[in-house]
Order: C-alpha cells, then sequence, then structure tokens
C-alpha cells in the first residue's frame, strides 16, 4: 500500500486562511464602530426622573421639567445651525481651489462647490486644480446662510482657462 500524502499544517489550509480574515475583519469592524457614550448617559436621566415622580406631587413637577429637558438628549444630533456670514467677496482667480476653499472657511463658509470647465472631472487633489471663475464675483458681500452658494469654476493646473 501506499504511503497517504502528509496534510499540510493547519495554518496553511485554505479554509482556515479564510477563517482567519473573517476573524480578523469582525474584530476590526468591531473596534471601529465604538458606542458614542453620550447614548448610554442619555438613558440614565429618564430613569432618575421616572423615580422621582413617585411620592408627593411637589415632586413630580421637577420630575417633569427634568423630563422635557430629556428629549433633547434623546433626540438625534442635528447639524448646527450656521452663523449667518457678512465678508466681501475676494478674488479667487488665479489661485489653486484648495487654498480658495481655506479662504472661504476663514470667512464662516464651510462647504463651497466647485466644478470642471472643460469637462466633468472631480476635483480630487483640490491642490492640482486652478480656480478661472467665481459665481460670486469679487468685491461683492456675502451676507446670510451661503453654505454650497459658492461656486468655482477650475480646471487642472496645467490647463488654459477657457
Amino acid at each position: 500500500m501506499a504511503p497517504l500524502p502528509a496534510k499540510p499544517p493547519l495554518y496553511k489550509r485554505s479554509w482556515f486562511i479564510v477563517v482567519v480574515v473573517i476573524a480578523a475583519l469582525a474584530v476590526i469592524g468591531s473596534a471601529l464602530t465604538k458606542k458614542d457614550p453620550s447614548e448610554t448617559a442619555s438613558s440614565s436621566p429618564v430613569a432618575t426622573s421616572s423615580s422621582q415622580q413617585v411620592g408627593s406631587p411637589a415632586a413630580s413637577a421637577p420630575a417633569s421639567s427634568s423630563v422635557a429637558s430629556t428629549p433633547s438628549a434623546l433626540a438625534p444630533t442635528q447639524a448646527p445651525q450656521t452663523a449667518a456670514v457678512n465678508f466681501a467677496m475676494p478674488d479667487f482667480v488665479g489661485m489653486d481651489l484648495q487654498s480658495a476653499q481655506n479662504l472661504v472657511q476663514a470667512n464662516g463658509v464651510f462647504f463651497s462647490q466647485s466644478h470642471d470647465l472643460l469637462g466633468s472631472r472631480n476635483q480630487v487633489l483640490d491642490s492640482n486644480w486652478l480656480v478661472c471663475d467665481q459665481n460670486i464675483p469679487a468685491g461683492q458681500q456675502v451676507t446670510g446662510d451661503a453654505e454650497g452658494a459658492i461656486d468655482f469654476g477650475v480646471v487642472k493646473r496645467g490647463e488654459a482657462c477657457p
């Protein structure tokens, strides 16, 4: 009789490698999705306020005021209200897109738009794009909520503006 071929060690078997990779991904995934500590802390005021309601009618009045404040803690977080801005629009023509965005953000507008003037390319690395035009002329006063209202027309560095 011919001897049976030797089995490879456990760590060289394909099914073992697949199991180890899945387990590693599960560990990494659970490490990246940490619980927000405010979620667990927000449930405790509700429990204490309901325990305060048991007792005299005078004790229920403060409990109702604390219950009224807890829905805001339990409500999903909302985007903060943007402050109204008031500044004179700088001249961005000739600047690289990253510097233009930084200057807009310094004036309180944290979301601006840009579009490719020579096609439909995405601006992945903003410092490689040059501003050719802007939708709000230089010197015009920008007031109120300008989030997303500022738009730059750009071309890649080394290309001529149309």
